[in-house]
């Protein structure tokens, strides 16, 4: 640390040179330090980083020019302020100092006020270097960061190279080591991701988040696709097989990485390319026409954004209501709440996958579900129907929906029982008990569980057991296929079969056809849903809608 004053560096071969700027700098409360030639000189600057240089021209082993050019290589002493003290009068010697990277002249004999007002004008020039460059350093590793990342290609006027690596699970990796160890790995994992880019003739490392890391290739030959995936594949096959040893501790570590080329928004390319990989599971991704394709969905996905804040302001999300139709009675019994939304001309619009997906990633997804919640109870209000609607364990998990569904159920306690929550089980779900606990409160009240989309992936017999559902509606996937395939029919017997050892009723969902709705019926299924009875409405069907149906 130096002190407030400043760290001065003198370097003159002649002693009595030395002595005379000391002499005449004491009385500033400067430190000194001082050196005979620009070897030394380039030693000393490297290990304390003075905050002002005071150069001499001519000397004996390394001369000033040479040593603020060698001094000017190293990005720790390249922005230390220079000042040559010298005799020469010559216009190209001054020229050359410049060019090296001198940043003013002292003539001797020098003007003691002069050589003071000049010291100490470079001092809080320094200062403010050190402040820029703890700006655009990241501690962890003392590597350039995100800032000095973009500082360095705005500077940039041709084509250049950016690698982006993101260490996978990283926050994961924290939370469970400490941060302590995590910040060891992240040093030896810079070290050795640094060695493997210095076969490009001028790279440059950047850490730019925790986990995360920047490979700036300038002036390098632009690699052709076979190469860019040889770099990727090899990178990630090299961190796959090290082995990171910190403090007795071993870790295997794997990376996602991209790839991106130009001369404008060469970050924001690598970055949405690194973002898909992570979101597809992939461990790299590069591309010219993968970064068009990403650009496109990203209008898309701003434009469905607006539509979505269009909606909520004005009211356009509208409740449409599918009918359940009871096998045995051959009646509507009750509905699913099915979302739709406006758009700003009155077109309906269907909540297809990526519109939730939008919808969470902007934070309005827990408002419309909370919109829907809303509407689905004044319309049992309305009819005293039964009404169901999907819930995802995730929003139960979620404490502020979790509180919300609860104190509405709390509210509308007295037709709480004709509401009916159908739970899709998520594979990101961590927390079960949560899950269960909110189900017997619910209960409490007289709401009824239903299991959605059994028979689907993330589907559980002792999950089910554990929940108590009153309903299990069986999967679309096995029911459209039941009149037909043999394996589908022998399923859904024994989901039949389960159900009713455990006293739930069954929905057969997807019945689409006459073909359908006869083999769901001789397997005994209660409900029946699907086009076949009818499409979801805004209005309310109370009949059955297909003069097929009164042929049963």
């Amino acid at each position: 640390m130096h002190n407030k004053n400043g760290l001065v560096l003198i370097v003159d071969d002649v002693d009595v040179n030395r002595m005379t700027i000391k002499l005449s700098l004491k009385k500033e409360g400067f430190d000194f330090l001082e050196a005979k030639n620009g070897l030394e000189a380039l030693d000393i600057a490297l290990e304390h980083k003075p905050d002002v240089i005071l150069m001499d021209a001519m000397m004996p082993e390394m001369d000033g020019f040479e040593a603020t050019k060698k001094i000017r290589e190293h990005e720790s002493t390249r922005r230390i302020p220079i000042l040559m003290i010298t005799a020469l009068e010559e216009k190209n010697d001054k020229i050359r100092a410049l060019e090296v990277g001198v940043n003013d002249f002292i003539s001797k004999p020098f003007d003691k006020t002069e050589l003071i007002a000049r010291c100490r004008s470079y001092v809080q020039i320094s200062n403010l270097n050190r402040q820029y460059s703890l700006a655009t350093i990241n501690p962890a590793t003392n590597l350039p960061n995100k800032l000095a990342l973009q500082k360095d290609l705005s500077k940039s006027q041709k084509e250049e190279e950016l690698f982006l690596i993101q260490i996978n699970n990283f926050n994961e990796n924290e939370n469970f080591y400490g941060s302590k160890l995590v910040l060891d790995l992240e040093k030896e994992f810079s070290f050795v991701t640094g060695n493997f880019f210095n076969s490009f003739s001028k790279s440059k490392l950047y850490h730019i988040s925790s986990g995360k890391y920047a490979i700036l290739l300038k002036n390098s030959t632009l690699l052709d696709d076979q190469g860019i995936e040889e770099y990727c594949i090899n990178f990630i096959d090299m961190i796959k097989n090290s082995e990171f040893s910190i403090n007795e501790n071993r870790f295997n570590v794997n990376v996602t990485m991209s790839y991106s080329k130009g001369s404008e928004n060469l970050y924001e390319n690598a970055n949405q390319l690194l973002n898909a990989a992570i979101n597809q599971k992939r461990e790299f991704l590069y591309g010219e026409d993968m970064i068009k394709n990403l650009k496109e969905q990203l209008t898309i996905n701003l434009k469905t954004l607006n539509q979505i804040k269009n909606a909520l302001k004005n009211d356009l999300f509208i409740p449409h209501f599918q009918p359940i139709f009871c096998n045995k009675t051959k009646s509507i019994y009750k509905y699913e709440t099915l979302i739709r939304m406006r758009d700003e001309e009155n077109n309906l619009i269907y909540p297809y996958p990526s519109l939730i997906n939008v919808a969470k990633s902007g934070k309005f997804y827990n408002q419309i579900t909370k919109l829907l919640i809303e509407k689905v109870f004044d319309k049992i209000r309305d009819t005293g129907m039964e009404f169901s609607l999907n819930l995802s364990s995730l929003d139960i998990e979620n404490p502020q929906m979790c509180a919300y569904l609860l104190d509405s159920i709390k509210k509308n306690s007295d037709i709480s029982n004709k509401m009916i929550f159908e739970l899709l089980e998520d594979k990101d779900t961590e927390d079960y008990e949560v899950v269960k606990n909110f189900i017997n409160i619910a209960k409490g009240y007289g709401i009824k569980i239903a299991i959605d989309d059994f028979g689907s992936g993330y589907s559980n017999f002792m999950r089910i057991l554990e929940f108590e559902p009153d309903i299990i509606k069986i999967d679309g996937s096995l029911i459209k296929d039941i009149a037909t395939n043999q394996t589908a029919q022998n399923t859904v017997e024994i989901i039949k079969l389960f159900a009713d050892k455990i006293g739930a009723q069954t929905v057969a969902e997807f019945v689409e056809n006459k073909e359908i709705y006869d083999k769901v019926n001789d397997l005994g299924i209660d409900y029946s849903q699907g086009y076949y009875i009818a499409k979801a409405t805004e209005e309310l069907l109370r009949e059955k809608v297909f003069d097929t149906l009164e042929e049963v």
